[in-house]
């Protein structure tokens, strides 16, 4: 199946099921105040699975769109939607999205999206 938007995207398969890979950098301590990590440019991006949050922006209002890495030590990405689109698109080889799928066998397994 061919998707063109995100909106598009969560709509059939819903919220729950979608995760994406993207490159991201590790959270970095900040030694001097506990509790506060950053990221640097310096860091190397790794492929990284995420799903969506929307504690802060709702998917359906075409805005801007949170990624929260199932590894906490890569925190989250905010990206407006558009952007993200593009990167699916263009950059399909570092930017992926899957969808969950359950197996007749009643396993689960994911199944990417291609974007267009």
């Amino acid at each position: 199946m061919v998707i063109t938007s995100i909106v598009g995207l969560v709509k059939t398969y819903g919220v729950k099921n979608i995760c994406f890979q993207i490159p991201m950098s590790k959270l970095e301590l900040a030694g001097i105040i506990p509790g506060i990590a950053f990221k640097s440019s310096d860091s190397p991006m790794e492929p990284t699975l995420c799903t969506i949050s929307e504690d802060r922006f709702d998917v359906k209002d075409h805005y801007k769109i949170t990624l929260v890495a199932v590894n906490p030590i890569f925190g989250k990405e905010h990206f407006y939607q558009m952007d993200l689109e593009s990167l699916l698109k263009d950059h399909s080889d570092e930017y992926k999205v899957f969808y969950l799928s359950i197996a007749e066998d009643g396993g689960d397994y994911f199944t990417q999206i291609k974007f267009e």
